[in-house]
C-alpha cells in the first residue's frame, strides 16, 4: 500500500524539462529521461531485482555522464576497487543498510560522481532511508524518479536542490 499512496504522490508532484529551473535538470532530463534511442553494447549495469526500464535509466545515466567506474552494493564476491568510482549503485533490498554503505564507500566518490538509489518508495523503510541519504552534507541535489533516486556531489550546485522528475 505505501508503494501505491508514494506513486500517487509522485505522479502529482512530478516535473518535466519545464518545470525546472535548473539547466543540469534541464539537460538531464532532455538527454537521458526522454532519450528513446536504442542502448549502447555494452551495457555496464546489470539489476535483475529492478525492472527493465529504470535499468535502462541506470546504463543511460553512465552512457551520458561518462561513468565506467560503477560499484553495485552491497558486494556479492570479491570486486577489485578502483582508487575512484564514477556511480554507486545502493540495492533496493538494502534500504536499512544504505547509509552505513554509503559510509563505508564513499571514499571513493568525486566531485562527479553520482549514487543510484533504487526501489526509493518501495516501503516505509526505503522512503526513510532515501529521505536520510539526500539530507546528508555532500549531497549537493538529489533527483526522485520513483523506481531511482540518483545523489550528486557538484560543488558548483551552490544551493541543495531536490527534483521529483517525470520518468
Amino acid at each position: 500500500m505505501h508503494a501505491v499512496i508514494q506513486y500517487i504522490q509522485y505522479k502529482w508532484k512530478a516535473k518535466g524539462r519545464h518545470g525546472t529551473h535548473s539547466p543540469f535538470v534541464y539537460d538531464f532530463v532532455e538527454q537521458v529521461l526522454m532519450n528513446k534511442n536504442p542502448l549502447k553494447t555494452g551495457d555496464l549495469i546489470n539489476c535483475p531485482t529492478l525492472e527493465l526500464k529504470y535499468e535502462n535509466l541506470l546504463n543511460r545515466i553512465a552512457q551520458h555522464y561518462g561513468y565506467h567506474s560503477i560499484l553495485q552494493l552491497p558486494l556479492t564476491n570479491d570486486v577489485m576497487m578502483a582508487p575512484s568510482v564514477d556511480m554507486m549503485v545502493l540495492d533496493n533490498n538494502v534500504p536499512t543498510q544504505w547509509l552505513h554503505l554509503y559510509d563505508q564507500y564513499s571514499v571513493f566518490l568525486e566531485n562527479e560522481s553520482a549514487v543510484a538509489v533504487l526501489g526509493i518508495h518501495q516501503s516505509p523503510e526505503h522512503s526513510v532511508a532515501w529521505s536520510k541519504l539526500c539530507k546528508l552534507e555532500a549531497v549537493r541535489m538529489s533527483m526522485d524518479m520513483y523506481g531511482i533516486g540518483l545523489l550528486l556531489f557538484r560543488k558548483e550546485f551552490k544551493e541543495r536542490q531536490h527534483f521529483i522528475l517525470k520518468y
